[in-house]
């Protein structure tokens, strides 16, 4: 039997008769590439067939004997619901009892909770009732600050669960609305010590998205079938389909109407994600640690999203600055070089605002130290003063491995010694040492971001080196945390066994280990699982160990109370490195922190950006770049970008003019290549110039909208980079589109990704009632409602970026800014894209003055235009005026797109407060026979105004 709690009613509904918790046989009739695992390593014929699930022996690599057949599995063990159960306006309370023939290794009492977080949020949570289990602390990951229900809050979703005690326990969150399944535990959970198996029905015509980070070479939707492994390594980006740098388990569901739901699973231990192969399921396959599931109504994407950033967090404001250029490469030799670079594209007259040094500024790769020969501090400080008095910024990278001092070196390296007399860095699990790892300095250990002490030590090290070299932000990488060593995963201790030649001071030898690592304990559970192994180096299917290039699961983290294993906290250590070096970076710049970090988990968009890591110079690799940051943003990162012309390998001129004509929209834009590839700045070569100076121009202009949509990010969650259908889900074809993105609401960016490409097939939405108009952000030609899909010419230096009608675009007044605070300097104008006669336009601005820590100081003004066949109306409101120097800018022009051409316009008239006058405007008409009317406005940008125009 289920029970139903109806939300409506807010009370206990009756009991009645629901979908039974054991279903039929599945099918096992599924070909060899559709085969998604069922079992784990070491499972036999019998348990996989007790499970449901379908055994074929088969000689083919990488296919699994026990699989999914092509329905639901049954399942003849699993849990019972004790009688008990305590069921309440506020959820259900209960406890499972394991109950079957294949529960040796099961967990047998289990405590239930159910909770309405929301009335569109729900939180499930399963844990071991007789012992405390690793569950990720809400100080470290939020669980969302959710407010009691009110009595006349209606929930969106209702509950029924399966009350009987001689019947497998099963539960189902329904969306009220229209009956749609959000989750459904249709299959009985498997819930061992280092095992734990959840699965959902699905909707077998739902889109998937979601559950990275992977580069998908398969695109933006999940494709059934697949497996997603979430286990964070250092593995370059521009190996596809394969376990990367981050893990985000977290999906949305999209149905072919355009309603959406999600769910994440609140887990940092390694799991597979399996689609099910006829899309109508989703299992998460977890190591460890708890069921803690949120599940979202939605019931608009957009809404999803919000609701997944409630509980994680909501995305940090960026600096200003941050979303101006950058440059940056691995090996610039000197200092002397990197100020060429940047002298150059002054002299190319292409914008850039950030310059940054990789590891070749350091002495010997040593974190917070300078090369005396190459980088030397009076040359560098005085390079970063000039950046500085130009109004430029600069960025510096900062790995987490401490060089490993030893006592044989006559050397002082306070980052060392003093983590060791603060006892922060990780240990081994046997002999409770820093636990010895290899990155580019050599010999290394690694501070332990969950210890008390660690903190403190981390601001200090920034603070001192601050002194000597006035960096603007950090770039944190190798921190999934990568480890040149225990390649095998078999080093549970490590120590350098020659010091006179470890490291070896060559970076042709420094990435050869030179450690001697041993294995204390063959039988360690957590080194060494043997219940179930998942699919690390997915991409090559070999499940490798989760100790390979990395630290062993053995090794202990602690809070200051108890010890914690990497085992579980693996998948955090890149955030938390994130977190406590943008904390340390406000505190130690007293301005607003920039922190890039290659590692990544939820609630990371609350503390750092991210980049897409080390791609390579291929036109499969551009491709990919979008559908990366689009997931991207989906998990609460929108401060995301790829390393524009490739990182890996040379780059060509075609592929490098493209890739900045999509990277200058995506919101961190960076070039940046690797050690011994060739120079690929902008400015190389005429035509890659060309392309720069037109999309990045357009990028300066557009810095106000972006600006303001992370203003939104931060208050309402919502999304700056942004896939087709978020905005128009319910257009069924941009489903699948994920060689288009858009930026916020309003931009649509519609880019060439293929080698001799010179026109683009883009898919323009016709909008929730079929008129919305494009214009085009270079000519303002215009594509008429219910276009579709259209073929662009786009010659090599050009793309396309258009405008949605019923839009209204803060746009910086200058097409020749090299910079930030040049774009900052002139004035605004803004840009209303209307529609038909009787349509609508809205827009809004926030201003502050880009680096204040907490929003006190700022101005926040909408604009609503309105227009009909004789007559037009432009009306800012001031929300909030807090940020004095506000006044001392001015929209300076409007220019309205779409006017009737029977409009004839013969009076401009704009009021403020007391004050009205005419103001100068002129008409052009545009493609489609309706007008461009530019008007000469000149008022204060915090002024609220009326522009009548008759």
């Amino acid at each position: 039997m289920r029970t139903i709690l109806v939300a409506t009613a807010l009370g206990l509904a009756a009991t009645h008769k629901a979908v039974s918790a054991v279903v039929a046989k599945a099918s096992c009739s599924v070909d060899d590439a559709s085969k998604s695992d069922c079992g784990f390593i070491g499972i036999d014929q019998g348990t996989c067939e007790s499970k449901g699930c379908c055994w074929a022996e088969t000689s083919t690599d990488g296919t699994p004997w026990c699989f999914f057949g092509d329905s639901t599995p049954t399942s003849s063990s699993g849990y019972t619901l004790s009688a008990d159960y305590k069921l309440s306006n506020s959820g259900l309370k209960g406890t499972l009892m394991a109950t079957g023939d294949d529960i040796a290794n099961y967990l047998q009492t289990l405590d239930l909770s159910i909770t309405f977080e929301s009335a569109d949020t729900a939180r499930v949570q399963i844990t071991d009732a007789a012992n405390e289990r690793w569950t990720i602390p809400e100080s470290l990951v939020p669980a969302g600050d959710f407010e009691p229900l009110g009595a006349d809050e209606e929930l969106q979703y209702e509950l029924s669960f399966t009350n009987s005690t001689t019947e497998l326990f099963t539960f189902a969150l329904v969306r009220k609305a229209d009956g749609a399944v959000l989750f459904d535990s249709a299959e009985a959970f498997r819930f061992e010590d280092q095992y734990i198996e959840l699965s959902t029905a699905l909707p077998p015509t739902n889109h998937l998205f979601g559950v990275g980070e992977y580069s998908r070479s398969t695109g933006l939707p999940l494709v059934p079938g697949s497996s997603t492994t979430l286990w964070a390594r250092d593995m370059a980006a521009a190996n596809f389909d394969t376990n990367l740098y981050g893990s985000h388990p977290f999906y949305v569901s999209l149905s072919a109407e355009g309603k959406a739901h999600g769910a994440f699973l609140r887990n940092s231990n390694g799991m597979d994600v399996v689609y099910g192969a006829n899309a109508d399921s989703l299992t998460f396959k977890v190591i460890g640690g708890v069921v803690d599931l949120f599940v979202f109504a939605g019931t608009t994407p957009a809404m999803v999203a919000a609701q997944y950033q409630s509980v994680v967090g909501k995305p940090a404001m960026m600096p200003y600055w941050s979303l101006g250029f950058h440059q940056c490469k691995y090996g610039y030799q000197t200092v002397g070089e990197v100020e060429e670079v940047w002298q150059n594209y002054t002299a190319a007259k292409i914008p850039l605002d950030t310059v940054w040094m990789d590891i070749d500024y350091m002495e010997a790769w040593k974190d917070w130290t300078l090369d005396p020969a190459n980088f030397p501090t009076d040359e560098v400080t005085s390079f970063v003063e000039a950046i500085h008095d130009n109004g430029q910024h600069f960025v510096v990278i900062v790995d987490p491995g401490i060089l490993a001092v030893d006592d044989s070196w006559d050397m002082d390296y306070a980052p060392f010694t003093d983590g060791l007399e603060m006892d922060l860095f990780v240990k081994d699990g046997f002999n409770r040492e820093p636990y010895m790892t290899q990155v580019w300095p050599g010999p290394t250990v690694m501070p332990d971001w969950f210890h008390p002490n660690t903190s403190a030590y981390w601001t200090d090290s920034i603070a001192t080196f601050h002194e000597t070299l006035k960096f603007d932000g950090l770039w944190t990488d190798m921190n999934e945390v990568s480890n040149f060593c225990n390649d095998n995963g078999l080093g549970q201790v490590c120590v350098n066994p020659d010091p006179a030649n470890c490291p070896t001071g060559s970076l042709d030898t420094q990435t050869i280990c030179c450690l001697e690592c041993t294995t204390v304990d063959e039988a360690d559970a957590h080194d060494f699982p043997t219940v179930y192994q998942i699919n690390n180096d997915a991409k090559w299917d070999s499940h490798a160990a989760l100790g390979h290039k990395t630290l062993p699961m053995s090794a202990i983290h602690t809070d200051g109370e108890r010890d914690i294993l990497e085992y579980d906290v693996h998948n955090l250590f890149g955030m938390m490195e994130a977190r406590l070096t943008a904390e340390a970076l406000a505190e130690v710049r007293g301005a607003r922190p920039f922190v890039v970090s290659r590692s990544s988990f939820p609630s990371h968009g609350s503390h750092a950006a991210h980049w897409t890591g080390d791609n390579a110079a291929t036109w499969d690799d551009l491709k990919v770049s979008s559908v990366t940051i689009m997931n991207m943003a989906l998990y609460g990162i929108p401060m995301v970008g790829s390393d524009i012309c490739g990182f890996i390998d040379d780059t060509t001129e075609e592929l490098c003019a493209r890739w900045i004509e999509v990277g200058a929209f995506h919101p961190f834009s960076r070039n940046h290549n690797t050690l011994g590839a060739m120079p690929q700045e902008l400015y190389r070569w005429d035509s890659v110039a060309e392309a720069a100076r037109a999309a990045l121009s357009l990028r300066y202009q557009l810095l106000p909208v972006m600006y303001t949509s992370f203003y939104r990010a931060q208050r309402a969650a919502e999304l700056v980079v942004r896939p087709l259908w978020l905005n128009y889900p319910s257009e069924a074809e941009t489903h699948a589109i994920d060689d288009q993105f858009m930026l916020d609401d309003a931009v649509l960016v519609s880019p060439a990704l293929a080698e001799g490409q010179t026109s683009v097939r883009a898919y323009f939405p016709a909008g929730p009632n079929g008129g919305t108009k494009w214009y085009s952000l270079f000519d303002h030609s215009v594509v008429e409602a219910g276009a579709g899909w259209l073929e662009l010419d786009t010659p090599l230096t050009s793309t396309n970026v258009h405008v949605a009608s019923g839009s209204i675009l803060p746009m910086h007044d200058t097409t020749t800014a090299m910079t930030v605070p040049e774009a900052r300097a002139a004035n605004y104008a803004l840009l209303v894209a209307a529609g038909a006669a009787g349509s609508s336009a809205q827009g809004d601005l926030f201003i502050d003055d880009g680096e204040q820590v907490e929003l006190t100081a700022s101005t926040y003004v909408t604009y609503a235009y309105t227009q009909t066949e004789s007559e037009a109306t432009l009306v800012a409101t001031v929300a909030e005026d807090g940020y004095p120097a506000a006044a001392e800018s001015e929209v300076g022009s409007v220019v309205i797109l779409g006017v009737p051409a029977s409009f004839r316009i013969s009076q401009a008239v704009v009021t403020v407060g007391d004050d009205q006058r005419s103001v100068e405007f002129n008409s052009t008409p545009l493609s489609d026979g309706s007008l461009e009317v530019s008007i000469d406005l000149n008022v204060a940008t915090n002024a609220a105004f009326n522009l009548q125009l008759s």
